[in-house]
């Protein structure tokens, strides 16, 4: 009995692992056609969703299958499969607030002001929760914060913390070039980059 216990466990491990290996190779496949490929746009983005979806399949727990979903989703403009997408992204990645963020942006491109707003609050909340621990000494973390509040359109929030981004990394060179190069976006901005591929 002990014996079959085990191999039954060795044979779930070995699968698993062969399905994120098989989904992976999906993956890899779908940005490289998308990066490579001569095909017509349209064409192009539901071959690679249609290899994404197939690795999705194969192993439902393999994030970064969503995540290059998404990416797609966006280049299509389905706002409606990238709400869907992204409850599967929070669901695999809980403590995020990134994703809660971007969740609060497509209810807000699909002009559900309410659930953005609902989103938004909680992506913010998280982020300062976690701004109260050692992750506040990231970098990384610090720009996602900074870009969360602009997309929440708290633009005078954003600009403070990219102050206080400043004097805690004051040598910080893509600091340097974001500062020199970005300027903030308002809601509509944001918005309109999502349907228009430009701002207003």
């Amino acid at each position: 009995m002990k014996k079959l216990l085990i191999l039954t466990f060795f044979l779930a491990i070995v699968s698993c692992n062969g399905q994120e290996k098989e989904a992976k190779e999906l993956v890899k496949k779908a940005n490289d056609i998308f990066m490579k490929s001569n095909l017509e746009e349209n064409v192009k983005i539901d071959s690679c969703l249609v290899l994404v979806n197939k690795a999705i399949k194969i192993d439902e727990s393999y994030f970064n299958a969503y995540y290059t979903k998404s990416k797609f989703l966006t280049w299509k403009k389905d706002i409606k499969e990238s709400i869907k997408n992204n409850a599967k992204m929070i669901e695999l990645r809980p403590n995020q607030p990134l994703w809660k963020i971007q969740r609060g942006l497509f209810f807000d491109i699909d002009g559900d002001k309410t659930e953005a707003e609902k989103n938004y609050k909680i992506g913010i909340t998280e982020y300062e929760n976690l701004l109260k621990t050692e992750v506040k000494n990231d970098f990384n973390f610090r720009m996602e914060y900074l870009t969360a509040l602009e997309t929440k359109g708290e633009i005078n929030k954003a600009k403070l913390e990219l102050e206080n981004i400043s004097r805690d990394f004051p040598n910080n060179e893509i600091l340097q070039v974001y500062k020199t190069e970005y300027k903030f976006k308002t809601k509509e901005e944001l918005i309109a980059l999502w349907k228009n591929g430009k701002e207003n």
